[in-house]
């Protein structure tokens, strides 16, 4: 069997794409094609993939952002869909992205991040990365708690909400980008 091929940046490869959308279905239950077909795939969100014949087999992705911390603009890096199909696991494919990936953003950046699992806390020290303490806040409160104030959770798959969010979070001066 011939070993799998390195590829990158292929959103408009309908055929790769969907590849990838089903291999992060598989793993974190992440619909990337439904995400694409909403017009929210891009040119900021970069795959790099093994692929074998037209089938993505191991993923690591680049999100760029601009980040304003502690009143600086920064230019961010978050890695994330890092996955390997279960047939290809232990083979050094992830291993490879992370290092082709990192070597693409060589002093591109400020800031680089990803979030990770406990199974794989591990993994990413052998790139430079290192753990540190997330905070989450929550609160339980009913609809009919939340509706005098006009508070309501959002559907992630009714577009209205979606544009509804990016727009709040655009006109938010916290999250403004260069």
């Amino acid at each position: 069997m011939q070993e799998p091929q390195f590829v990158k940046n292929y959103r408009d490869d309908e055929v790769l794409r969907k590849s990838f959308s089903v291999l992060a279905m598989g793993t974190f239950e992440i619909s990337f094609e439904e995400w694409y077909q909403k017009g929210f795939w891009n040119e900021r969100y970069i795959p790099y993939s093994y692929v074998q014949g037209d089938q993505v087999v191991a993923n690591v992705s680049v999100n760029s952002l601009d980040l304003v911390i502690e009143g600086e603009q920064k230019r961010a890096i978050q890695i994330g869909t890092v996955m390997t199909h279960p047939d290809y696991r232990r083979r050094g494919l992830s291993a490879s992205l992370m290092n082709k990936v990192l070597e693409d953003y060589e002093n591109q950046y400020d800031v680089m991040y990803l979030f990770a699992n406990e199974s794989v806390l591990d993994f990413y020290p052998r790139f430079g990365f290192q753990a540190v303490d997330e905070q989450l806040f929550t609160m339980n409160a009913t609809p009919s708690q939340l509706e005098p104030t006009g508070i309501r959770r959002l559907n992630v798959n009714d577009v209205d909400d979606l544009h509804s969010f990016i727009n709040s979070y655009r006109s938010d001066c916290r999250f403004h980008s260069a």
